[in-house]
């Protein structure tokens, strides 16, 4: 993929919303890319999403672009291990990949970074736009490998939310270097009586391939809840390591910030005020880009951000339910016929992510939004993504997940009041996108997401469901089809 020039005037005006896990795909990307806006494909969980297509056959023909990746030897591997021609049994139990760990394998680091590779290089296929990759600050072992995969795809530019990413945007020209990076982590320490001082997850792009390129660095764009957290990361960091914003508002889909007013109603519901809206001027003043995401998917929405001088908006939930998304059409036809039917809502559950952050659910019947499901669901932790570090009595550095069995985790050092109420997202998400885990007494259940506008979804019917990325830049642009580039003076580079 030729190297792009992003310093330039003339910026998109959209950036597709990074949605995973695996419903931003490499289609939906490349696709929006291809209309000149920004496409994003999602790296949460894209190794397990690989192994998993793997052995449905292959679908799309990953196995081509993993082919293209340097590392041919971890790519025979991944091939060997997990590639079923004929696809699996349709109550055949996937083939797991190691949880990958917060002082991780050589192996493991390599798996991930070939896989966003494949998920980068076929967004980016047969076109000279824009594509992007959008990463959670929560996640931070998987941040490093991830970026460098996409880096050496060519990536052009990186989305990191769910976090305040200050580390990430140092880490990202030493990755293109070629040069060693690590991330400090979160670690509870309290079983210890003398931890180490800091706990890292590091990264050496000679661990991953032999003899390290020297790459372009993408730009970064942090997402961000507040004027606030922009202002902290402007003032704590050098120019060049940020190269714009996303702004986004709690009534965008997935997960949100908690409320700052720290309220939440009875059953656990977050009460959202002003002081989670954004100051907009003091954003404005930063001096760079930057992007309105989280209600503001319509034609007004995109003119107001052009009038309070934004480069544009970003928009998930309309996209995530367009043909390109990765969710199987037979989903995509029930939700946006439910929406449309008054039959589908969109609710904010406070306690249901193990993250802690208040995440936004459909109520699809069947699903785990259904509480006596959720309930019903058999405790366990076979992924892993969501885990938090802490250090147990011998001195590991280990993972634990609130949604795991209750004795596992108290076991492990957590406090059980922490477990009430959560639910496994990363085996529901990987459910949405049609690859559930099947056991010999249960089939992981779906948790659709997605942002409040979709209670007035403005594509597609009930009597006739299918609408495409063309469909929503389109219904974006309105009448009005010169906002495409209306951008003034601003560049994404400073």
């Amino acid at each position: 993929m030729p190297e792009k020039d992003l310093n330039h005037s003339d910026l998109p005006s959209i950036i597709q919303g990074g949605m995973g896990i695996g419903v931003s795909t490499w289609r939906l990307a490349r696709g929006v890319a291809q209309r000149g806006e920004v496409g994003v494909v999602s790296g949460t969980a894209i190794d397990s999403v690989v192994a998993r297509e793997l052995q449905d056959g292959d679908p799309h023909n990953r196995r081509a672009a993993l082919r293209s990746y340097p590392d041919s030897d971890i790519v025979d591997h991944l091939l060997d291990r997990f590639y079923q021609p004929e696809g699996r049994d349709d109550d055949e139990p996937y083939d797991l990949l190691p949880i990958h760990r917060f002082n991780p394998t050589a192996r493991s680091q390599r798996i991930l970074a070939a896989a966003t590779y494949a998920e980068v290089r076929m967004a980016t296929e047969g076109h000279d736009g824009l594509v992007g990759l959008n990463l959670l600050a929560k996640l931070k072992r998987y941040s490093l490998p991830c970026l460098y995969g996409a880096m050496l795809a060519g990536v052009d530019v990186a989305f990191i939310g769910a976090g305040i990413p200050l580390e990430e945007a140092t880490q990202i020209p030493k990755l293109a270097a070629g040069e060693a990076a690590s991330l400090r982590l979160d670690v509870d320490t309290s079983q210890v009586d003398e931890p180490q001082d800091t706990y890292t997850y590091d990264f050496d792009p000679s661990d991953v391939i032999a003899n390290p390129p020297t790459l372009s660095p993408p730009a970064f764009m942090p997402i961000v809840s507040s004027d606030a957290l922009a202002r902290i990361m402007d003032a704590k960091l050098p120019d060049e390591h940020v190269d714009g914003w996303v702004i986004e508002g709690p009534v965008a889909g997935g997960h949100n910030a908690p409320p700052r007013n720290k309220q939440y109603t009875d059953d656990h519901t977050p009460i959202y005020d002003d002081r989670d809206r954004a100051d907009l001027d003091d954003i404005r003043a930063l001096g760079k880009p930057f992007y309105l995401a989280g209600g503001y998917g319509s034609p007004e929405g995109l003119q107001f951000a052009h009038d309070v001088g934004a480069a544009g908006i970003q928009v998930g939930s309309l996209f995530s339910l367009t043909a390109e998304s990765g969710y199987p059409t037979e989903v995509t036809h029930r939700i946006v016929r439910g929406l449309h039917r008054g039959t589908i809502e969109v609710r904010t559950e406070g306690r249901l992510s193990p993250t802690g952050f208040p995440f936004k659910v459909l109520t699809v019947p069947g699903t785990l939004s259904n509480d006596e499901r959720l309930q019903a669901r058999p405790r366990m932790c076979d992924l892993g993504y969501l885990r938090t570090a802490y250090v147990d009595e011998k001195g590991r550095l280990l993972g634990r997940c609130p949604a795991e069995p209750v004795d596992d985790y108290v076991r492990k050092g957590g406090d059980k009041a922490n477990t009430e109420g959560r639910g496994c997202l990363c085996n529901a998400l990987m459910a949405n996108i049609g690859h559930p885990q099947h056991s010999d007494n249960y089939t992981e259940l779906p948790l659709y997401t997605g942002g409040d506008a979709l209670e007035h979804l403005p594509l597609g019917s009930a009597s006739d469901p299918d609408y495409t990325a063309d469909d929503v830049i389109d219904y974006l642009y309105g009448d009005t089809p010169s906002l495409a580039r209306a951008m003034g003076t601003a560049s994404v580079a400073s």
